[in-house]
């Protein structure tokens, strides 16, 4: 990707960088956030529009092409906002099958915390760390193809190993490694 000429190295719009790869314009500030740069304003007031800095764009571009690429940097282990990834855990049926939710986070921590207040003996299965929600659609979509999808998010395999290894096979080829977490 060819960094754009910018000789006073002037903040950047975060609107257009938004525009520049094709990013929602509603979350683009959460976007950038999370991966681990602060947006600022100029000028004071609501509808004042966001900035990065120049050299915060220029990063922030190869992540993005890392990113495309499937190349996910190992030092990228804790985000802003905590542990994100996507995550299975083990849901109890009433009819005595196994039931595994395929959800994805920006605080797994967090996430696992809120269900143990409903389901205390919660078995988390694995966990996969990333940055973007993209990889839980991957995970959903190998998982609707090869299961039973009960609910939303709810799936049944005939053997849940063998789907979960399967996945791991699925992210370990784009450099994701599962992980395990202690909430």
């Amino acid at each position: 990707m060819k960094e754009k000429p910018n000789p006073d190295k002037q903040p950047i719009r975060l609107l257009d960088f938004a525009a520049e790869f094709g990013l929602n314009k509603v979350g683009k500030k959460k976007f950038v956030t999370r991966r681990g740069f602060e947006p600022f304003k100029r000028q004071q007031g609501q509808s004042k529009p966001n900035y990065i800095s120049w050299d915060d764009a220029q990063e922030l571009r190869k992540i993005l092409q890392d990113e495309k690429d499937h190349r996910i940097p190992p030092s990228k282990e804790d985000f802003p906002t905590g542990l994100s990834g996507v995550y299975a855990i083990e849901v109890p049926a009433y009819g005595g099958s196994v039931r595994i939710k395929i959800g994805w986070s920006e605080n797994i921590h967090e996430r696992l915390s809120t269900y143990r207040t409903i389901v205390p003996d919660l078995r988390v299965l694995r966990m996969w760390p990333c940055t973007d929600n993209w990889h839980e659609k991957m995970a959903l979509s190998y998982a609707r193809n090869n299961g039973r999808h009960i609910g939303q998010e709810l799936f049944e395999f005939d053997n849940s190993e063998v789907a979960l290894e399967a996945i791991d096979k699925l992210f370990s080829s784009l450099g994701v490694k599962s992980q395990d977490i202690q909430p």
